[in-house]
């Protein structure tokens, strides 16, 4: 197998692998959305209802419950399963619906159960939610998302495509409306009077009527040096915005804010939940700036300020760390110590093999060079790479210990497809898959539990599920990672090595260091061959005369597939003998002669002039004439051709003759008469119409080429009864490749002199050199035909094949290394994978018994 084969089947395995990959990805994807509509289903049929949907809710929600595009990427469902609203908890996560999705095609899922959220409600999404829904058969609606209603941004439309102002604002999610009149109003007054707006530079007009959406933290900037009394401005992200009517008063730590732009600021027309008309109801002492204490950081120039909230079509929102709420949930470390010997058993202490895989590919990588290079230095190389795969294999991982905290915390979410849980304040942990069944979606009072500080693993919950008392009980999990890498390359490598090195032709010739059962033959005459005992996984040198091609197969000797070696003379030898002055007058020289002389040219004006005495129908007016020459050898060389070859081949060219060249004013019309009037006057001549010569010519060639099938016939037939006789050896190529046969350059003889010449033990010269791959022997012993490998390496080599060096010997032994590699670790990865589920189940089994 040469290179490029080997790199097609390497080709080939990554890309099933790739398609497993990705089949197992949709599997994945299929099942989680089986999975979201079990849940579904399940939630339905236990509904837990806190109050029933109000008729303005419904009147939101009907556009998305009739028009198709409002849901899409969701397939569009034109009823509720009832009015009752309930309630479901749980981080948001949105998931693709595609693997090459585009930005917009995505679903939501909070608690297992996926989510259409009108009119942009994802954008209040915190870590931690609180969601108010009404199902249909597919999905719950939000009526109400973290406290805000489907009212809150019902007016506002998406304009994602329009550009972002001069202010180089971030807006939430493109979101916009039209300024309502009665909020204008109550703008005017900040608008017509400077003083009202305090420090800021005034703004006397909007730029623009457009009322956009901010998200952020506000803080308060102090614009004076009198710490008694100072005076603020406030940000709000990058944006530096103005609260009328003091609504100040209404911030939280995180902020959805309703602004309209002066060129200068913005100003807020509505915080959270509160609008102007809210805010002017309640406003305090005009012109009171007071400073927010916590969670705000007051500062003179520069400003920390929080980073730019992404757009909500990119994920789902993250608020900063420094400004996050404080969390409900807390997480105590009670302890933190090293894992026990047990908790370490359940990592691998074996190194992983990539190393070992890597040396592996690399001696296998040399080998294939050195086969086609037969360079000296490379098998120093790949003993070095062989000895650095053992010792990669046995070297042992280093041994560490890994820090465990014992904490007390509360469970917040689950995820059973992912095995992970959400704990305290936002710490996510990884948790066996069959443990999925034993641990609650979410816990009211703190647990105490073991984990894995760096890699965030669960190893112990409560009194009820422990690591240490699984492997205690049922002993350690097999771990296949290492298996799997060396029985992958190994397998890869095998059948790449075994191609290219041919495992069955050179078994016996790998075997010669440790046996003399190989032998190198240098054959110079036929005899020799013959009665040599030539054995399967010899080396031969062949230098011999008498070859031809193998006749059977082609009656022309143009290709030699096969050759026989023959240097008696045939006993039918005779019988493929051939009429030379025959085959001279057809091939030598020229059979229809013809001239132009004084005599055509004086009868052509005689015909032209009426006054040729000797005048027939043969020769008309104005047509051309010439002079056929010696008609004699024409008339004979066809009457001997015809003694060969049926009478049907013969007939046409007799009578074209009879009519053309009979001597003029002839009785002749019988063929026997013109044959014998041939022999009475030899070199005869006539002058003939030249038009006679189109029907002439054909016929003779026809008869040409009848005459040399009928020799080349019967020389075939004695050739093949000759090559197939005791005394032949037959000759071939490995993987059907030709031999060829050479001839001295002064000889020039005819493909039926070749015949004749092999008949008589005279062939040609031929000369192989190689591996025999096959032989096959007559009753006596004698060799009937050998197969030979011609190969470079075969050719060139032979002496240094016969060695340890040899890439035949290395080849096989690294075929055998890499196939009891194979082997071995294929074996080891089923019989870990059935202990490792019969564990499992025996685990399972015993938390049934102790879980209730």
């Amino acid at each position: 197998m040469d290179t490029i084969f080997t790199l097609k089947i390497i080709l080939l395995l990554i890309m099933l692998f790739s398609a497993l990959i990705g089949f197992a990805k949709w599997s994945d994807f299929k099942y989680e959305r089986r999975q979201n509509r079990r849940n579904l289903e399940e939630r339905i049929n236990n509904l837990q209802t806190t109050r029933r949907l109000t008729s303005e809710e419904l009147e939101l929600i009907t556009p998305y419950l009739t028009n198709k595009k409002l849901v899409k990427p969701y397939k569009l469902q034109s009823s509720l399963v009832n009015s009752e609203v309930s309630i479901i908890e749980g981080d948001c996560v949105r998931h693709s619906l595609y693997t090459d999705s585009k930005e917009t095609e995505f679903y939501y899922k909070i608690d297992g159960i996926e989510v259409l959220f009108p009119y942009h409600l994802q954008l209040f999404a915190l870590d931690y939610n609180v969601v108010e829904v009404v199902f249909t058969s597919r999905y719950a609606i939000a009526v109400s998302f973290n406290g805000y209603g489907l009212d809150t941004l019902a007016d506002f439309s998406d304009n994602s495509n329009d550009e972002n102002n001069k202010y180089g604002l971030s807006f939430f999610s493109n979101l916009s409306r039209t300024i309502k009149e009665e909020e204008y109003q109550l703008l005017e007054p900040y608008l017509n009077d400077p003083s009202m707006v305090g420090p800021y530079e005034h703004g006397p007009s909007l730029v623009s009527p457009t009322v956009s959406v901010i998200v952020g933290s506000c803080i308060a900037i102090n614009q004076s040096n009198k710490r008694n009394d100072p005076i603020y401005t406030y940000r709000i992200g990058d944006t530096v915005v103005f609260f009328p009517y003091d609504m100040e008063q209404y911030v939280e730590d995180i902020n959805i804010v309703q602004v309209v732009f002066t060129e200068h600021y913005a100003i807020v027309v509505k915080l959270n939940q509160y609008d102007l008309k809210t805010a002017q109801q309640n406003q305090k002492q005009p012109n009171l700036k007071p400073h927010f204490a916590k969670p705000w950081e007051s500062q003179k120039a520069e400003v920390e300020f929080e980073q730019n909230l992404t757009d909500a079509n990119d994920s789902i929102i993250k608020i900063d760390k420094d400004t996050e709420l404080k969390s409900k949930f807390t997480c105590e470390i009670v302890e933190q110590r090293e894992e026990t010997p047990l908790e370490s058993a359940n990592r691998s202490k074996k190194n992983n093999g990539i190393f070992a895989a890597v040396f592996l590919v690399v001696a296998a990588m040399l080998f294939a060079k050195y086969w086609y290079s037969f360079d000296s230095f490379l098998p120093v190389f790949i003993a070095l790479s062989l000895s650095a795969t053992a010792f990669f294999y046995f070297r042992k991982a280093e041994s560490y210990t890994l820090d465990v905290n014992h904490i007390k915390t509360k469970i917040r979410h689950k995820n059973d497809i992912k095995n992970q849980m959400i704990v305290g304040d936002d710490l996510t942990l990884k948790y066996p898959a069959y443990w999925a069944p034993f641990l609650p979606d979410k816990t009211n009072e703190n647990i105490d539990m073991d984990i894995v500080a760096n890699s965030k693993k669960l190893l112990r919950y409560g009194n009820s599920l422990s690591i240490s008392r699984e492997i205690e009980e049922f002993g350690p999990p097999k771990f296949i990672m290492r298996n799997l890498i060396l029985f992958v390359t190994a397998l890869i490598l095998s059948i790449s090595i075994f191609k290219l090195v041919n495992i069955t032709d050179n078994l016996t010739l790998a075997s010669y260091p440790f046996n003399d059962h190989v032998s190198i033959w240098n054959i110079k005459d036929a005899e020799s061959l013959k009665n040599s005992p030539i054995k399967k996984g010899d080396l031969v040198n062949i230098k011999l005369n008498g070859a031809s091609c193998n006749a059977q197969s082609n009656m022309y000797l143009e290709h030699c597939d096969k050759v026989f070696i023959n240097e008696q003379t045939a006993n039918n030898a005779e019988d493929a003998s051939f009429e030379n002055d025959l085959l001279y007058a057809f091939f030598g020289d020229k059979l229809i002669e013809t001239a132009r002389d004084n005599d055509v040219t004086e009868l052509e004006k005689q015909l032209n002039n009426r006054k040729n005495t000797d005048y027939n129908e043969d020769y008309q007016f104005g047509v051309i004439l010439t002079k056929l020459l010696h008609i004699d050898r024409i008339i004979l060389t066809v009457d001997e051709s015809c003694q060969l070859l049926d009478e049907d081949k013969c007939r046409r060219a007799k009578q074209i003759l009879l009519q053309t060249i009979k001597p003029t004013a002839s009785t002749l019309d019988q063929w026997p008469q013109l044959v014998e009037y041939s022999k009475q006057h030899p070199n005869y001549e006539k002058i003939i119409v030249a038009g006679m010569l189109e029907h002439l010519e054909p016929q003779i060639n026809n008869l040409k080429r009848s005459v040399l099938s009928y020799y080349l016939e019967k020389a075939n037939t004695a050739l093949t009864d000759y090559q197939h006789s005791a005394q032949s050896v037959g000759l071939a190529l490995a993987n059907t490749q030709e031999i060829k046969i050479s001839y001295p350059d002064d000889e020039d003889i005819s493909l039926t002199e070749t015949y004749y010449n092999a008949l008589l033990g005279k062939g040609g010269k031929v000369k192989v050199s190689g591996l025999v791959t096959g032989v096959n022997y007559q009753s006596d012993n004698t060799i009937l035909d050998l197969t030979i490998n011609d190969d470079f390496l075969y050719r060139f080599h032979q002496e240094q094949l016969l060695s340890f060096n040899s890439p035949i010997f290395i080849g096989i032994s690294i075929f055998i290394i890499t196939a009891l590699i194979a082997l071995l670790h294929g074996i080891t990865i089923c019989y870990k994978l059935i202990a490792n589920r019969q564990r499992k189940n025996k685990i399972i089994k015993s938390y049934e018994n102790k879980i209730t």
